[in-house]
């Protein structure tokens, strides 16, 4: 929880407990975020028994704690829903990463294409750490009249994040499909460009 709250920029103690509750029929999927998280009876052993918890990967209740963090100005529905680290899941070895990020490109790097994991892959680039990550959430505290579509929201995420690291990334976020504008491009254009990103790897 504390790595949730630093990771989202926001004090350690919350406004109220985050609850799980395990029943036999919820309203979406396997678990689901909200006050409370929801997840289904099978769920049940690797919340509350150490053993299993420590054998398990525990993705579900960090997803769904992280989703309850999430913020609508840095979310791009229905591409993304929430920017979490997921440790510990099959889907994120660098085999299934590398195989997603080729994938994604041969097909011709579309916007309609980049969802879930592979809109994940975007986030999980190492170069600037989690501590940019911390900055560019504690930067949207400080903002407000955010913009209410999807291309908006990117261009600002892309202005943001780039003026946080001093590195213009326009060119890294094209190269995942984001419609970067030109007025983005111009505002970013005395910063250094991130040449060698991951993605120049795929053409």
């Amino acid at each position: 929880m504390r790595s949730i709250a630093d990771l989202a920029a926001i004090p350690h103690k919350f406004p109220r407990k985050e609850r799980i509750v395990i029943d036999v029929q919820i309203s979406a999927g396997w678990m689901h975020a909200g006050y409370p998280i929801m997840g289904h009876t099978a769920t049940a052993a690797e919340l509350v028994n150490v053993d299993i918890a420590k054998i398990k990967d525990m993705w579900g209740p960090i997803h769904e704690l992280g989703h309850n963090q999430q913020r609508s100005c840095w979310e791009f529905r229905p591409h993304t829903t929430v920017y979490k680290q997921p440790v510990a899941h099959p889907a994120m070895t660098l085999e299934e990463q590398h195989k997603r990020a080729q994938e994604f490109s041969k097909g011709g790097r579309n916007l309609s294409s980049w969802d879930t994991w592979v809109a994940l892959e975007t986030y999980m680039q190492e170069k600037f750490g989690w501590d940019a990550f911390k900055k560019v959430f504690a930067a949207y505290h400080q903002m407000s009249n955010f913009p209410n579509d999807n291309k908006g929201k990117m261009n600002l995420y892309a202005e943001t994040f780039s003026q946080t690291v001093g590195m213009n990334l326009c060119g890294f976020l094209k190269s995942w499909g984001w419609p970067i504008e030109e007025s983005t491009e111009e505002k970013l254009s005395n910063l250094p460009p991130w040449t060698d990103h991951p993605m120049v790897q795929y053409g």
